[in-house]
């Protein structure tokens, strides 16, 4: 019996030796998932403006440049930053029109290359005489529930602006934009707007957009 209980303990203490020379191969972490989106919320956009109406009966026309910044920090989140500059020729008088807007949105992906955005924020104007320092401003706020699409090498956005800055031309203006990826990180683009009401002084409100974009 001794015999065998020896035989035992040296088998038992063999395993263990060999068990514990073993290596233990290593847990790999698992991986961080990161959202990638066909779509851009970080970017800088350069371009052209144009705007017409109809200002107490009389046809107004601007031409001006406008540069906008999104920046997303996280998912389903971005910060907005606008401005622009118009020179509008009233019945021979030129006036400058300033407005910048500052907020902040979100976006929901209904597919892939389909999401829902919707933005909130500050709206800034300013309208005065060119060569007199004379002028007024104002403040609001805005909200721009839109879709942002992208097919291929097209991306679009569609949707309506509401802002309640009373030197805005149009209370409500639905916009289109078409962007078109000529570079991995650069886009041209082209847009247009129109007023959906008739303010107090504006009717008949259109704008026109055209410009280049960096996405980083």
């Amino acid at each position: 019996m001794t015999k065998t209980y020896l035989t035992s303990l040296t088998s038992l203490l063999a395993a263990a030796s060999v068990y514990a020379g073993t290596p233990v191969a290593p847990v790999a972490p698992e991986p961080t998932v990161v959202e990638q989106n066909l779509i851009s919320y970080s970017n800088l956009s350069l371009g052209y403006n144009y705007t017409s109406a109809d200002f107490l009966g009389v046809d107004v026309d601007g031409h001006g440049a406008g540069i906008g910044v999104e920046f997303s920090p996280v998912n389903h989140l971005y910060l907005a930053l606008r401005g622009s500059w118009t020179d509008i020729d009233l019945v021979g008088v030129d006036f400058d029109y300033w407005q910048g807007n500052a907020g902040i949105g979100g976006y929901i992906p209904l597919t892939e290359n389909i999401h829902f955005a919707t933005e909130v924020g500050a709206s800034y104007a300013d309208l005065s005489l060119a060569d007199f320092n004379l002028g007024t401003d104002d403040w609001g706020v805005y909200v721009t529930p839109h879709f942002r699409m992208k097919f291929g090498a097209f991306e679009t956005h569609v949707g309506v602006t509401y802002n309640s800055n009373d030197l805005v031309t149009s209370e409500y203006n639905a916009f289109v934009r078409l962007m078109f990826e000529v570079a991995p990180q650069v886009d041209l683009f082209v847009g247009g707007n129109v007023g959906l009401d008739n303010g107090e002084a504006f009717d008949n409100v259109f704008g026109a957009q055209a410009g280049v974009r960096f996405k980083f």
